[in-house]
């Protein structure tokens, strides 16, 4: 095999398939660790990546990988390690996985599912549905205000006035010192505590809320509270010390270099 060497990409690049002089990533890394005579253990200690995330990087084997933001960020982390600019080789990386994709194809195809045929644009132009009801919404709208003009009837104010009303019906209704009103079900909540053992990266997800990422250092803790249910994925194994509700958890065990910690689990019984 002869030697290849690394090259920047350029836009002129990106629109060109893959060549055969263009090197792959993983052979790369491969190649230039055992130049320097490191061991994928000597890499992993020193930079805090999984063995098992590092040869599926080496061998480019995708679906093995974690999460994108972590995958970038540990080939970074990797390609600086051994003296390279790690943000182009982690971009080179994920070039090298989706392939040339072409850009602009959903456009071009909407365009032409929107040309007109010659029959069409001979055709009268016609009022749209939406234009019909829209216009009958203003109708609507200046009847009501001649009404209330008219009649000098604030609705605004018989709203607040009746909102009013049934906020102190409902306050009157129940009180916690009332027996017949007072029994109400105590909501419980889902409290996790995460002690941090190593630097690490999660994404957090708290009920139907959306996911988010956080990096904590080593030795911080964080504290959680979800009413149904919370989801972590964890970039390292045995990365933190987990507590629910002051009760110890174990560690997840990592699948396919995932390390995905689900409250309730799926074995939980509601």
């Amino acid at each position: 095999m002869r030697p290849v060497k690394l090259s920047l990409m350029t836009a002129k690049d990106k629109q060109a398939p893959l060549a055969e002089e263009q090197y792959v990533v993983g052979m790369h890394l491969q190649k230039l660790r055992q130049e320097k005579l490191l061991t994928l253990e000597e890499v992993s200690q020193a930079t805090r990546i999984s063995l098992a995330n590092l040869r599926a990087i080496e061998s480019m084997t995708y679906e093995r990988l974690p999460a994108d933001v972590f995958t970038k960020g540990q080939i970074t982390l990797y390609g600086n390690f051994l003296g390279l600019d790690g943000r182009q080789i982690a971009k080179q990386f994920f070039f090298e996985r989706d392939g040339d994709k072409e850009k602009g194809s959903f456009l071009k195809k909407k365009l032409s599912n929107h040309s007109l045929t010659p029959k069409q644009l001979a055709e009268p132009s016609h009022i749209s549905s939406a234009t019909i009801a829209g216009l009958l919404l203003l109708l609507i709208v200046f009847s009501i205000t001649g009404f209330c003009m008219y009649t000098s009837w604030k609705p605004f104010a018989f709203l607040t006035n009746q909102t009013k009303n049934l906020s102190s019906s409902v306050i009157n209704t129940f009180h916690p010192a009332n027996p017949a009103t007072g029994n109400r079900a105590k909501i419980k909540t889902l409290n996790l505590t995460a002690l941090f053992l190593k630097d690490s990266q999660i994404i957090l997800s708290l009920d139907n809320k959306e996911s988010v990422q956080k990096v904590y250092t080593k030795g911080t803790s964080a504290h959680w509270n979800a009413e149904k249910k919370i989801t972590i994925e964890f970039s390292q194994p045995d990365s933190a010390e987990l507590q629910l509700n002051n009760t110890t958890l174990p560690f997840p065990q990592g699948v396919d270099g995932h390390y995905i910690l689900r409250i309730p689990t799926a074995s939980s019984t509601p």
